[in-house]
Parts: structure tokens; C-alpha cells; sequence
């Protein structure tokens, strides 16, 4: 059974917290148990009382280890043969013992002396990997020299499955482990130019410590590892602010010890922070502020006191805390992408605090960069497996062809969901701790629950920040890579969106109710939106001029009615075509969006989307005013002796009042519909770029003259009728009425939809100032 890959990386904390899984060679700090449903489906399931019996017999074993004055006899730990989790047991008693002996001046036995010793070690699917993998580190841990060839040549029936473990990759310098850096550096020791005041953490590839620069008289962090590996080189490519800074490094050759100093971060890990989750109030940033004073008052240097986190983000709700920090750690991924280097490893344990609540990436060891001479991605392989993406696991699993070289930018990007996922939530998506069986076996149980991302994240959290980024993290854990999220800058842009709760509100309220059904139906919503003002306004036109001019020519009602229905029919069709030719490559947009809709096919019919209301109010105007004229030169002509010049610019003043209202009112329906129907849909995938800010802050500005123009549509109308001298008319008392109430109740509507949508317009704005200074932020 594959439970943790090396037990001796916990020591007998593993037993009592159970803990999530790690490659065979990481000896990462344990991250805290995840909270687990009870019926979840996939693999097979241990019951707590299993979990139980295999810590009561290696803690059994541990301890007859530590009080024996001779190796025990591994046969008396084992259970007898009606136990269900006996080979289990076998398994976790071997590593133990590889473990052990080889710390010791005994015999250092190999895997051959546990299977004769242990016949049933083998039955029933032949020897396990995961053996072969924890004798390979152990010793090359104690300073023996190995080599995947020597494995080979000892087991040539898993000769092809050797080659692909984790780990065991060409590179055979001898190392020590980060326990063993811990138990000779401590506290109060001289280490070159450094003066070591605290131990910060230890890992797999050494030990982090609080140190003071004597020559320069800083702190720094002080990362002493084997002298091995790229990370220097790797991260001294990479500038950028939330990525950790190093200085410089330095070697001590007689010891074999690389010195790697960098900036400190004393706010600690989002570790400690994931920690508090199950404990700590998370309906603020109050919680990631008590996180970071607790760390910075361990590291005795500052007081608690003197934590203040930036932008407020301490009375910022937590789904917000959560959408910054992701957003700073898809920035730094992108940028690390950017420049050929894959992080491979991104885990809470592997994110620094600043004290003002800055989050940087660490940890770049098991990365690898594409750029560097002389390294391929096997022997950078590595990472925590609880955070590893589908194709991460499989190029894991020696039976399967997925190499780590065929990995690319959205593997990170899915590591880094699972990470804000149980940043959120307080526990991981995937119920990976329940697996059991061996290596393989627990590979492709991690595999089968990653095909389906998981429904929901933080139970308990509502409002449309917690909903937007339950989306964002459902799209990064897709199971094909080809779904989530192209690159980090494209994950960086959603969260920085989701971070103004109008834009999440918006973002998630095109996905229900009429926003939903205009987007399913955009030809039918905007020729309703479009057209409807304007047959109230041709009904309008036709009663009213009815009443006022053609009632007074008798001779002139059959040819009123033919050019009413001449114009009409020529004026409302040639709109109706217009208004789709523009609208087109905007519906077929939408009927492919977050599918199949190229870039720029969306970048333009975000655009079209934008300018829809102002083309729809213009068209509309125009074809009024062009009506204005046509009315009274049709009927001109067709009345013996024409009619009167005031007639004429009685019929242009009432058409233009019509034209008012199918500028104004058209403009404030279509850009409703844009802006919380059609473009937050459009943005599926994409990010708000110059062209759309300016498209953005010109609909803004028209909102303004388009409800001057509404308002001033009631005005018009009894002018027109001052104009004419048809106020003492008692039928046009009732049209002036009608007309007050109307426009009156009219601009209250339009008012309404043009605060909506220009506190709307501003929230988007302000999302692209966020992420315009997170870009140049991270250049600085």
C-alpha cells in the first residue's frame, strides 16, 4: 500500500495524522488531513479501524527498533494470514526497516533478503514498485552510489518500469536529506558567512534556516541543501515580486554543501494559514492576518503589532483573500512560464508570506527549465502528489506513456487550483487519502478521481465572489488540459475580475435568469430590445398625426394610410437587416462561446457587443428623421394643391420626438443586454483588453447623452404641441397626458438601466486597473 512513500520523511507523526501523499523522495512537511465525504466514489477505501491496525503494527515496530540492542525480527510484527491489510502491513514494516539498518553499523539488508525473509511480499501482483523506489533513496541517503542500472540488472522483469519511477533519473551524486542537515546545523552554528538564528523548515532537499548575512550584514533565508540540482540557476532568471528572490549562493566543497541565500518572508506559508482554516473564522481576511502575525511573532524579530496587510485585505471577505493570492501566484507562474520553467511542485508549503500579506512562490528544485543546457525533465521530476494534475500522476505511474517532459503551463495552472481550492474551502477536491493499494494501484486511483472535477468548493460560502471562483477552480481541475485555463495570465486576468464582487455579481448572473435566456436566444433578445421602441413609436406616430393633421383632410386618410404602410414597410425590414448584419458575427459568437470561438472572433464581437446600442440608436434616428421628411413630401404630392409648410414641419417635429424615443430607449435595452447578458459570456477565457476598456469607458460616456435624450423626449412632445397651437384642443389634452406619464415613467427606466449599467461599466474598469498594475508590478 502506497500511504506516504518514505516513511522515515514524518517519522511516527504520519501514523497519528494520516496525512496526504508525496513522492518517495520529498520529505515536504506533512500538509494537515483533508475533510472527506463519506460516500465518495472511486477506489477502494480503508475504514478508520484499517488505518489503525497498520499504525498500531509499525509503531510496534518502530518502537522495538528504538529500545532493541539487535534489529528485530520483522516476522514478528506481521499479522497473521486472515488479516485483510497484511501486505499492507509487510510493505510499511520493509521501509521501515531499509530504514533503520541503514543508519546503523549492521548488515544493510537489500530487497531480495526481505523477500526470502517475506515470501508473501510478492503475491499476489509480484513485487512492488514502491520498494524498489524507497531502497534507491535510502541508500543513495546513507552515500552508497546507485543507479537505475543496477536496479535493472537485480529486477529486469521491472527493467522498463525502473526507468520511468519518480527519482530514479541518471543523476547518482551521493546527498544528504533535509533530517539530516537539521540534526548537524543548528541554531547558534556558523555555516560559511552566515550565522544561523532559527530553523524555518526542512524538506526533501535540505533545510531552510533564519540567517544572518555577516558581510551584509541581512537576514536572509538559508537554504542548505546537497551540492546538486539547478534551483540557483533556475530562479536567478527570475525577477518578479512574488516570486522569492535569490541573492546569491556559495559552496563548501569539503562538506559537499550548497548555501542558497534568499529573500526572507517572515509571514510564513499559506500552510500554516490552511491550518487555521479548520479552527479560524473564514468570513474575512482577519484570518490570513492572524496567520502572518503568529509567524512573524515566532521569528522574534518584529511584533505582531506591526502587521498591516495591503488594500485592505484584512476586511476583505475570504473568497476575495483567496481570488488575490491566486491571482498574485497565477502572475508569478506565468511569468516563470514565460521564460521556460515549469514549477511542477506548487503546494501551499511552497508559498512565502510577506508581512503585508504578499504571497511568493518558493521552492523551484524540482522545476524544470527548458532553457538550461544539459538537464531533461525526468531527473527534475517530482512534486506532491495530493497537487498533481492528471498528466502530472501519469507521467508518474511506470506503466503508462506520459513522460514529464510532455507536460507544459497547465499542469501548474491545475496544481494551483487545487491549492486555492483548499485555500477556500479548507480541504483538498480529490478524496486521495482514502486510497489504497500499492504504488500503482494508488497512481491510478489518484487518476480515476481527477476525470471529473468536483462539484462544489466551500460549502457554506455564498455571494457571487464565492460562485465566479467556484467556477474559475472547477475550469483549472478539468481533467483534459485542453478545458482549464490555456495559460496562468488567463487564470491571473478571472481572478482579478473575481475580486470586484459587482464583476463576480455580473459574471454570475449572465448564467441565470434573463441574462441566461437572452444569451441562449441574442438574435431574438436584440431584435425585441431593438425593434419594440420603435413600433410604440410608429403607433404613436400614426394616432397622433391621425388626430392632429389628417382628421383636419378629409381627402388625405387613404393616402395617409398607403404611406404609412409604404414607409413602414421599407423602413422597419431595411432596420431589421441591419440590425442583424451588425449583430451577426455577435450571435455566432455567443452561440460558440466558451467552446469553440476563436480569440479574435470574440475580441470582435465583444466589440460589436459594446457598440450594438449606439449603431441601433443611430440607425434608428436616422431612419426617423429620413421618415420626417418622407411623410409630408409623399403626402404633398399626392394632395391637389400640397399641404401648407407648417404641416411639413409639424410631421418632421413628430417624427423626430418618435426618433428620440427609438434612439434612447433602444441604446439602454441593448446595452443592458451587453453588458450583463453578452459580454461577461464573451470573456469565458479571455481577458478585458485595451480595445474593450476603451469601448467600456465610450458606453459609459453615452449613457449620458442618451438620457438627456430620453428626457428630453417628453419636453419635445409639448413643444410640438405649443409649436402647432393644438393644446386647446381638447383630444390633444389627452395625447399631451398620455405623453407626460409616459415619458415621465420612461426616463425613470432608463435612469435605472443607465446607473446599472454605468456602476457596472466602472467595476470592469476598475478590474483592468487591477490587473494593469499587477502587470506592472510584476516588471518592476
Amino acid at each position: 500500500m502506497f500511504l506516504l512513500f518514505l516513511r522515515y520523511s514524518c517519522g511516527k507523526e504520519f501514523w497519528s495524522d494520516r496525512s496526504p501523499l508525496t513522492t518517495g523522495h520529498m520529505t515536504e512537511p506533512l500538509d494537515h488531513p483533508s475533510e472527506l465525504p463519506e460516500s465518495e466514489p472511486g477506489p477502494t477505501k480503508h475504514p478508520e479501524s484499517t488505518w489503525d491496525l497498520i499504525a498500531a503494527h509499525v509503531e510496534a515496530f518502530v518502537e522495538a527498533w528504538d529500545q532493541a540492542e539487535f534489529p528485530p525480527l520483522i516476522v514478528d510484527f506481521v499479522p497473521v494470514q486472515s488479516v485483510p491489510c497484511r501486505r499492507d502491513i509487510m510493505i510499511e514494516l520493509v521501509k521501515v526497516d531499509l530504514e533503520y539498518r541503514h543508519q546503523t553499523d549492521g548488515p544493510h539488508w537489500l530487497i531480495e533478503d526481505y523477500v526470502a525473509e517475506l515470501p508473501d511480499l510478492c503475491h499476489p501482483d509480484g513485487l512492488p514498485l514502491e520498494l524498489l523506489l524507497e531502497e534507491f533513496h535510502v541508500r543513495r541517503a546513507a552515500g552508497i552510489t546507485v543507479s537505475p542500472s543496477e536496479y535493472g540488472e537485480r529486477f529486469p522483469e521491472h527493467a522498463d518500469a525502473i526507468g520511468n519511477l519518480p527519482g530514479m533519473g541518471d543523476s547518482t551524486e551521493d546527498s544528504v536529506t533535509g533530517d539530516q542537515l537539521s540534526e548537524q546545523l543548528r541554531p547558534g552554528d556558523r555555516v560559511g558567512d552566515f550565522y544561523l538564528m532559527s530553523n524555518l523548515g526542512t524538506g526533501a532537499f535540505g533545510s531552510v534556516y533564519l540567517a544572518r548575512q555577516e558581510s551584509m550584514q541581512r537576514l536572509v533565508a538559508l537554504k542548505v541543501s546537497s551540492d546538486r540540482g539547478t534551483e540557483a540557476q533556475t530562479l536567478a532568471q527570475l525577477d518578479h515580486p512574488n516570486i522569492v528572490r535569490v541573492y546569491d549562493q556559495s559552496r563548501i566543497e569539503d562538506q559537499n554543501l550548497r548555501l542558497l541565500y534568499m529573500q526572507f518572508a517572515p509571514g510564513g506559508t499559506l500552510h500554516a494559514v490552511v491550518k487555521m482554516l479548520s479552527s479560524g473564522d473564514r468570513s474575512s481576511g482577519e484570518l490570513l492576518l492572524r496567520a502572518i502575525q503568529e509567524s512573524v511573532q515566532k521569528t522574534g524579530l518584529l511584533s505582531s503589532q506591526n502587521v498591516s496587510l495591503k488594500n485592505g485585505l484584512e476586511e476583505k471577505s475570504w473568497p476575495e483573500v483567496v481570488c488575490a493570492i491566486g491571482a498574485e501566484l497565477a502572475n508569478a507562474l506565468h511569468y516563470a512560464h514565460s521564460h521556460g520553467i515549469l514549477h511542477r511542485d506548487v503546494k501551499p508549503a511552497n508559498v512565502l508570506l510577506d508581512i503585508d500579506g504578499t504571497a511568493r512562490l518558493a521552492d523551484f528544485n524540482i522545476s524544470f527549465c527548458a532553457t538550461q543546457d544539459d538537464v531533461n525533465p525526468t531527473a527534475y521530476f517530482g512534486g506532491s502528489l495530493a497537487y498533481m494534475s492528471p498528466e502530472q500522476l501519469s507521467a508518474c505511474h511506470p506503466q503508462r506513456p506520459t513522460q514529464p517532459g510532455d507536460l507544459d503551463a497547465r499542469s501548474d495552472v491545475f496544481s494551483l487550483g487545487v491549492l486555492l481550492w483548499e485555500l477556500l474551502s479548507g480541504h483538498r477536491p480529490f478524496a486521495d487519502e482514502m486510497l489504497s493499494g500499492n504504488w500503482t494501484e494508488t497512481l491510478d486511483g489518484m487518476i480515476e478521481l481527477r476525470q471529473s472535477p468536483p462539484s462544489k468548493c466551500g460549502a457554506g460560502k455564498s455571494g457571487p465572489v464565492a460562485k465566479q471562483l467556484n467556477q474559475i477552480l472547477q475550469r483549472c481541475l478539468c481533467p483534459s488540459r485542453d478545458d482549464r485555463f490555456a495559460t496562468a495570465a488567463e487564470l491571473a486576468s478571472a481572478l482579478t475580475l473575481c475580486q470586484q464582487p459587482r464583476v463576480a455579481r455580473l459574471l454570475n448572473r449572465s448564467e441565470r435568469g434573463w441574462p441566461k435566456v437572452a444569451f441562449q436566444w441574442p438574435a431574438t433578445a436584440i431584435l425585441i430590445a431593438a425593434m419594440l421602441p420603435n413600433i410604440l413609436a410608429a403607433i404613436f406616430n400614426y394616432f397622433y398625426n391621425d388626430r392632429a393633421i389628417i382628421r383636419q383632410f378629409s381627402d388625405l386618410g387613404d393616402a395617409f394610410f398607403q404611406v404609412q404602410l409604404t414607409i413602414n414597410a421599407i423602413a422597419f425590414p431595411a432596420g431589421f437587416g441591419f440590425c442583424l448584419w451588425y449583430a451577426l458575427p455577435l450571435v455566432k459568437a455567443l452561440s460558440t462561446a466558451g467552446r469553440t470561438c476563436p480569440g479574435e472572433a470574440c475580441r470582435i464581437a465583444r466589440s460589436r457587443s459594446l457598440k450594438l446600442g449606439h449603431f441601433i440608436a443611430l440607425l434608428g434616428i436616422s431612419e426617423w428623421v429620413i421618415a420626417g421628411l418622407a411623410y409630408p413630401v409623399s403626402l404633398h404630392l399626392l394632395r391637389d394643391g400640397g399641404l401648407a409648410a407648417e404641416w411639413h414641419a409639424h410631421f418632421f417635429g413628430s417624427l423626430v420626438v418618435c426618433g428620440m424615443i427609438a434612439a434612447a430607449y433602444p441604446f439602454f435595452l441593448l446595452s443592458t443586454l451587453s453588458i450583463q447578458a453578452f459580454f461577461p459570456r464573451l470573456l469565458k477565457g479571455d481577458t478585458i483588453g485595451p480595445t474593450d476598456a476603451r469601448a467600456l469607458s465610450e458606453l459609459s460616456d453615452q449613457m449620458d447623452s442618451a438620457l438627456y435624450l430620453a428626457g428630453g423626449v417628453p419636453a419635445a412632445g409639448i413643444l410640438l404641441l405649443l409649436f402647432a397651437g393644438e393644446l386647446s384642443r381638447g383630444h390633444n389634452e389627452v395625447v399631451l397626458k398620455i405623453l407626460s406619464a409616459t415619458g415621465a415613467i420612461g426616463f425613470a427606466f432608463a435612469l435605472k438601466l443607465c446607473r446599472n449599467a454605468q456602476a457596472d461599466i466602472e467595476a470592469l474598469l476598475q478590474s483592468v486597473r487591477m490587473v494593469r498594475d499587477l502587470d506592472a508590478h510584476s516588471r518592476r
